[in-house]
């Protein structure tokens, strides 16, 4: 594959401020959840123009696009979302401006705006790799597929629908979120808990009158905080559970009423070690103990209404059980350099596909400290090294004729 490589690479050289310009041109297209529309067709078209034997747009907004194989090889489907949580306080957050990355906390020159790193480079290179590969008439054996989803910030109903309505799969699947250039494997499942603090309300103006359920659910929010999250089992694989309090509403939302209610979320990164069972029995321990301690405290155990009962949501794909990632590992040495192999600290849609049998391996420019925060960026060499390294995992897993 060494020929293969150094054509890949010597088009990417050829082809460098285009290939900025492309993901330049993406970032430049707003394209929050449930907004996709546009950065769809922008993908669709080009892959239409960088003669993808198919491309589509579904109803959700999710761009798909196809370079037929010439037969007997596995196909390859590389997944990246293509909408983005919200701008917040970015300045110039749709620019993709070329940026020094000392700027930014990090270095080199790097392209700057939302979704730069969580992940629109990724998908960019994504495209441009199956481009490359047709414009060096690189044929592969197994089909090489290409599709950037909506809606995944906000549940995952792009990818699903890709899965469910459109039969879009494929025999290995890459994630192309944000890795750092390593090797990812799979991550932690994620859940929802919920918590409602009963009290009483009366006037503001004589709160001894009334239990303040803020004031109560503030003493739980502590023992989550300084006694359960600390006290989590570490896995071997997956690492420690996580878990913090990050939404919180009261009621009546009234500036002079002491609130009856109060409901906080716990957001929690689980591992097999650590089940739904075992939060909820922690979360009733804690309640006992404050019921034991307070004879006016009042709280209950929710779960968000999507959640799935003793289902783990997180995956790995086992270096030892499956050889798609000793693949992986030789592809990426050739064309980058050898990776690390790990996990990630958060949830990909990859956890749709591994149930399926799917073995599912993640790679892509752009580091998670950055997703989702004002510094939102892309090294430019990494987004060009990505481009390589696809073309050069596609050439692995597919073959070449």
């Amino acid at each position: 594959m060494t020929d293969i490589v150094a054509q890949v690479n010597d088009w990417v050289a050829g082809n460098r401020e285009e290939c900025i310009r492309f993901l330049q041109d993406f970032i430049s297209i707003p394209s929050p959840s449930g907004e996709e529309g546009d950065a769809a067709r922008f993908l669709a078209e080009k892959m239409n123009e960088f003669n993808y034997t198919t491309t589509c747009v579904d109803t959700l907004n999710d761009a798909m696009g196809t370079i037929k194989g010439t037969g007997g090889g596995r196909s390859l489907l590389l997944n990246g979302h293509i909408d983005h949580v919200p701008v917040g306080e970015m300045v110039d957050p749709y620019s993709g401006k070329i940026m020094d990355g000392d700027e930014l906390g990090d270095h080199g020159e790097v392209i700057y705006g939302r979704a730069a790193c969580d992940m629109k480079g990724a998908v960019a290179a994504m495209v441009l790799a199956g481009r490359a590969m047709n414009e060096l008439g690189i044929r592969l054996k197994g089909d090489y597929m290409v599709t950037g989803v909506a809606f995944e910030e906000v549940g995952g109903a792009g990818t699903k629908s890709t899965i469910n309505d459109s039969k879009f799969l494929a025999d290995v699947v890459l994630i192309g979120e944000a890795t750092n250039m390593q090797l990812a494997l799979g991550h932690r499942g994620t859940m929802k808990f919920g918590v409602t603090v009963k009290g009483r309300a009366c006037h503001a103006s004589a709160p001894e009158r009334g239990i303040n359920a803020l004031y109560k659910a503030m003493k739980m929010i502590t023992k989550v905080k300084d006694e359960l999250a600390p006290s989590t089992p570490v896995h071997p694989i997956y690492g420690k559970t996580s878990m913090t309090v990050t939404q919180i509403t009261v009621s009546p939302e009234a500036f002079n009423v002491v609130p009856e209610e109060c409901k906080f979320w716990i957001d929690c990164r689980n591992h097999p070690d650590f089940t739904a069972e075992d939060l909820d029995r922690h979360l009733n321990d804690i309640i006992d103990e404050l019921k034991a301690d307070d004879s006016e405290f009042d709280a209950t155990v929710i779960r968000s209404p999507n959640f799935e009962e003793k289902t783990f949501s997180g995956y790995y794909t086992d270096p030892d059980e499956n050889p798609v990632v000793g693949e992986a590992v030789e592809a990426i040495t050739e064309s980058y350099k050898e990776p690390n192999k790990g996990i990630w600290t958060f949830a990909t849609d990859g956890r749709f596909y591994a149930p399926l049998g799917i073995p599912v391996i993640g790679f892509g420019p752009g580091e998670e400290e950055y997703a989702h925060t004002q510094r939102d960026h892309v090294r430019v060499q990494d987004y060009l090294d990505t481009i390589k390294v696809y073309a050069a995992l596609a050439c692995k897993i597919c073959d070449v004729s």
